[in-house]
């Protein structure tokens, strides 16, 4: 629009400069046409403002000025046109940026009225060019400060959603984490036997679940206290996760029970791998009271198209087998409980 009344103004006030204005005036969109380009392409998205605004706004200073040294009869467009520059950054450019833009376009104009002057194209009025220059100048001024009010709101408003987005990941976080123990809790358990059953039935992989439970647990609560206690399953919660594949999953199910999704495994090696488990924890010494330690553990394999309640069950009867059996054992599935495992036709 302001390029549409720079010419008329040329054509009725300075058409001898009208060629170099509509060179300029090209010049200026083929420039805009460049950055709007790099931007639509996406080739700005790793800087900092990937609108390029103060490329943008430079631009538009710099075109600016130029049109004001060949036509400046059009010195009122000029000035409301610089001062509508402004807003296209006020929330975006920081505050040193915005100041930055300011004091450039006041030097811009102030350079072409001196250029004007020394050229005699303009005979400067002390007064008036300094009354001009001063409201010019405050105007400026009131942009920059309103765009630095804006940009202490704009980072109050970042910095909360900051802390929003940290507080809802944190929400989320114990929606599916155990507070004590700091491992998945039942629902998330629950929901990710869900999605390993519908892959193991599509893809036809194995994984095998085990309930792992602690031995004589409410002794332990009963003699040394329930803060022991609470180490005690820490501690065993850590060796759990640090004795799996990241592919694995480790739960702790309620109470002292655990429970692990093996994946890509079956009863052929994840009874060994059961045992080496149990090995490791009779080895340790939990809490600070230094307490001897014994896990039971049932052991079963998805077979395809059961329910997640079928396979829990089993395990947990398999759990009860290990406890009736004398404890600090692990009990797997017999070759006879087993089904063969093929993915259904879906």
């Amino acid at each position: 629009m302001f390029s549409l009344l720079f010419l008329i103004q040329a054509l009725t006030t300075a058409a001898a400069y009208l060629p170099a204005l509509v060179s300029g005036i090209v010049l200026y969109w083929l420039g805009q046409g460049v950055m709007l380009y790099f931007i639509a392409s996406g080739r700005t998205q790793s800087f900092t403002d990937p609108g390029i605004t103060l490329l943008v706004m430079i631009w538009a200073v710099i075109f600016l000025s130029y049109t004001l040294l060949l036509c400046y009869d059009c010195r009122a467009l000029v000035l409301l046109a610089y001062l509508m520059i402004l807003p296209y950054g006020i929330f975006r450019l920081s505050w040193r940026g915005f100041l930055g833009i300011a004091l450039l376009t006041m030097a811009g104009y102030t350079t072409v009225v001196l250029v004007l002057h020394h050229q005699n194209r303009l005979m400067l009025v002390a007064g008036y060019e300094l009354i001009i220059g001063a409201a010019f100048l405050i105007s400026l001024m009131s942009y920059s400060l309103l765009g630095r009010e804006i940009g202490v709101l704009r980072e109050a408003y970042r910095r909360k959603n900051r802390q929003l987005r940290e507080a809802m990941g944190r929400i989320e976080e114990l929606a599916v984490r155990d507070e004590l123990t700091g491992l998945y809790n039942r629902r998330y358990l629950l929901s990710s036997l869900e999605r390993r059953q519908a892959l193991a039935n599509r893809e036809g992989l194995p994984f095998v679940l085990a309930f792992v439970d602690i031995d004589h647990f409410k002794q332990i609560n009963d003699q040394h206290g329930h803060k022991v206690g609470d180490e005690v399953l820490v501690e065993l919660a850590r060796l759990l996760r640090d004795s799996v594949r990241e592919v694995d999953l480790v739960a702790r199910y309620g109470g002292e029970e655990f429970v692990l999704l093996l994946n890509g495994l079956t009863l052929d090696t994840a009874g060994p791998a059961l045992e080496r488990l149990r090995k490791a924890v009779m080895k340790k010494s939990f809490s600070s009271a230094g307490l001897p330690l014994t896990v039971s553990a049932g052991v079963s394999q998805y077979h395809s198209g059961e329910s997640s309640d079928e396979l829990i069950n089993r395990a947990d009867r398999l759990l009860y087998d290990a406890k009736r059996g004398g404890r600090n054992r692990v009990v797997t599935e017999s070759p006879d409980e087993e089904e063969d495992f093929s993915p259904l036709l879906v």
